[in-house]
């Protein structure tokens, strides 16, 4: 019997030395596995980060270019606007010479038209029989006779 305990207790501390060491290994691993996954998340992120800068530098060029070409037309407007003060007070408007030509033909051909129709007739009656006040010939009433 006084075999049997002491190989007991190195069998029991086998086994509980191997749990050891095992737990220690694992922690030991875990520890390196984590640092692996640690260094991977960083490396990911700074690649994301690059991206993002890249973009950004990007988005910020074609808003400085669009800016540019909006000041160059507000430019161009303002020069514009002070052309057209300049040019109201020394011509007449686009337009104007076109439809102060138009109003020239028109109140021609209304001058004409107005001298051609007698006001003091009275108009045709287009019914089949004449009654009332166009029955009658197409000679004047007495206030066209007289204006003639």
């Amino acid at each position: 019997m006084d075999v049997l305990i002491p190989i007991a207790l190195l069998v029991v501390g086998l086994i509980i030395g191997f749990f050891v060491a095992r737990f220690m290994y694992a922690k030991d691993g875990n520890t390196k596995a984590a640092k692996q996954a640690e260094q991977n998340v960083k490396e990911i992120m700074a690649q994301q980060a690059e991206h993002h800068l890249h973009q950004t530098r990007q988005t910020v060029e074609s808003i400085e270019s669009q800016c540019q070409a909006l000041r160059m037309q507000v430019e161009e407007y303002e020069s514009l606007l002070k052309q057209g003060t300049d040019d109201e007070q020394d011509s007449v408007p686009f337009y104007g010479e076109q439809a102060s030509t138009y109003l020239r033909n028109n109140l021609k051909n209304r001058e004409k038209s107005s001298e051609n129709s007698v006001q003091g007739l009275q108009p045709k009656d287009f019914a089949n029989t004449g009654s009332g006040l166009f029955a009658g010939s197409n000679s004047g009433s007495a206030a066209g006779k007289q204006q003639k």
